[in-house]
């Protein structure tokens, strides 16, 4: 498997930390949902995806495949320490001020403390209440990536 992207590390980590640091656990399949949240908000509000790695539709969701790869090891398990880079290092972003930090806040306050299921059913359909077809629900197959232009709507629909 080739090294996973160094900024898809660093925002798995975070969301690590964040879990940790907050009492909210952090599942591999929780972790992912997040993920996707983060991705979809930052593609939103910067019109650029945050880290090269494509999401694929997957029955529980948008799935990255490279992480889905690393964090299988833990199961149905709580992530207890961040990943560590192929040297052995640990690395994350340090947050602060900027888009990243913003939309990385906005996911982990509004959805961090949801369960694996319910961040599922979100991703599936969308917040409650909403009239719309989500990035994951208009992807024909499992397996196929989620289109760029549907990601970039979910970011905006999921945090209106």
């Amino acid at each position: 498997m080739e090294p996973m992207d160094n900024m898809l590390m660093r925002v798995t980590n975070n969301f690590i930390d964040w879990g940790n640091a907050n009492g909210a656990g952090m599942s591999p399949l929780k972790l992912q949902k997040l993920m996707y949240l983060v991705y979809a908000r930052y593609l939103y509000s910067q019109r650029e995806p945050l880290f090269e790695e494509r999401f694929e539709k997957w029955p529980k969701g948008p799935v990255l495949r490279d992480l889905y790869e690393m964090l299988k090891v833990f199961g149905g398990s709580n992530i207890e320490e961040p990943l560590t880079d192929v040297r052995g290092k640990i690395i994350s972003i340090q947050l602060g001020s900027g888009p990243y930090t913003s939309a990385f806040r906005e996911v982990a306050f509004r959805y961090g403390w949801n369960s694996a299921n319910e961040l599922i059913r979100l991703t599936h359909s969308g917040p409650p209440g909403a009239d719309f077809h989500t990035a994951w629900a208009k992807t024909p197959e499992y397996g196929d990536y989620l289109g760029y232009k549907d990601i970039l709507e979910d970011g905006g629909r999921f945090f209106a």
